[in-house]
């Protein structure tokens, strides 16, 4: 489950919209394309961690050898078409370049976590936030 969360999420991240899939261009600019493989795993690891966590539970997570972290929130859960939903929101940055997006992940009846269209987004959260640290740490 958590390689395929990998690769969806980074599918996901990267073809946010139909417009910017076509122009590749803007990747050499995002974060997540200077994350290292290491990177993606102690990211994936902290998404999966909050997936089952309550809504409004937050994690920080680094890689101290790289530099490169985040932070993610769930915001809230939803049902949809009758699968559960998280909307997370995740801020990266590597290198020097950082992003910030919402993304909905929903639950599907082979129990892996997908990313599905979302209708928010992203807006600044002032809203106090429950810290929990990834696991390994």
């Amino acid at each position: 489950m958590g390689k395929r969360l990998t690769i969806v999420f980074t599918l996901a991240v990267l073809c946010v919209s139909s417009v910017m899939a076509q122009n590749t261009m803007f990747l050499r600019k995002s974060p997540i394309a200077h994350l290292n493989d290491t990177d993606r795993k102690i990211l994936r690891e902290t998404i999966d961690a909050l997936l089952v966590s309550p809504d409004g539970t937050v994690s920080d997570w680094e890689n101290p050898e790289t530099g490169s972290g985040g932070r993610v929130k769930v915001l809230d859960s939803e049902e949809i078409n009758g699968l559960t939903c998280r909307n997370i929101r995740a801020r990266n940055q590597a290198r020097g370049r950082q992003a910030d997006g919402i993304y909905r992940l929903c639950k599907e009846s082979d129990g892996n976590w997908k990313f599905a269209a979302s209708v928010k987004s992203a807006v600044p959260d002032t809203t106090s936030e429950q810290t929990t640290e990834p696991e390994g740490n």
